[in-house]
């Protein structure tokens, strides 16, 4: 037998607390959680429904409606009350500059947009996200103004997935180095795969990063790839 609407909007808040952990984050956004008063009340006022955000595209979605994601993924922070911790969807750098103002806490960042952070952001964004441990991107550019930028400020850092990102410009090893010397807790040690793997640093980055300790390079690889570096071009 169906319910009435009255008894939808009567459920005890434990329980349509329980629904919607259940829901995807877009569809609550879009219409669960506007349905009646009581379940608006749910849906805005328990930052616990909203650590962890979602609102990527799934396949059968319109990706069109990017706009309307971007403005699902403000008002998801918002409802997280400062809690969030995981956040997943679009995300230009506007809205990268909402996120770290309002998820201090923040420890994955997977953007399913292209990325792209030019450097008058970084002190808007990556200064401000200290507990991120892992870092996602689906596409776009990566500047290594913004590498340099993840080593200083996010020391937990422990993963970076650079997806099919371009690199704007030949990125020396020196950087990759310097990852795993200045840092002996191995912050960042997943870029020193890219000069390992000849993976092309100048052109893309097309394979995930994984842990790699720098302990494990010996002297001899760093004085081998000195002695690269410095050595006079062949003649044919």
């Amino acid at each position: 037998m169906e319910q009435e609407p009255g008894g939808w909007a009567s459920l005890p808040r434990d329980v349509a607390w329980e629904v919607f952990r259940r829901l995807r984050q877009v569809d609550i956004l879009r219409g669960a959680g506007l349905a009646c008063a009581s379940w608006r009340r749910v849906a805005a006022d328990e930052p616990a429904l909203w650590r962890s955000i979602d609102v990527a595209f799934d396949k059968d979605d319109d990706r069109s409606t990017i706009d309307e994601r971007l403005a699902m993924g403000r008002a998801a922070l918002d409802r997280s009350a400062g809690r969030c911790e995981s956040f997943r969807g679009p995300a230009d750098r506007h809205l990268l500059v909402y996120l770290a103002d309002r998820a201090p806490s923040l420890r994955s960042l997977h953007v399913t947009s292209p990325w792209c952070l030019p450097d008058a952001y970084i002190d808007g964004v990556i200064t401000k996200l200290p507990m991120l441990e892992e870092l996602v991107l689906t596409g776009g550019l990566l500047l290594t103004s913004t590498l340099r930028a993840l080593l200083k400020h996010c020391p937990r850092l422990k993963m970076l997935d650079a997806g099919d990102c371009n690199i704007d410009q030949d990125v020396s090893y020196r950087l990759w180095r310097k990852c795993g010397l200045d840092h002996p807790s191995s912050v960042l040690p997943a870029l020193l795969i890219m000069e390992l793997y000849d993976l092309g640093l100048r052109h893309d980055i097309k394979h995930q990063l994984r842990p790699l300790h720098p302990e494990s390079l010996t002297d001899a690889y760093w004085q081998a790839k000195d002695m690269e570096r410095s050595a006079p071009p062949k003649t044919l």
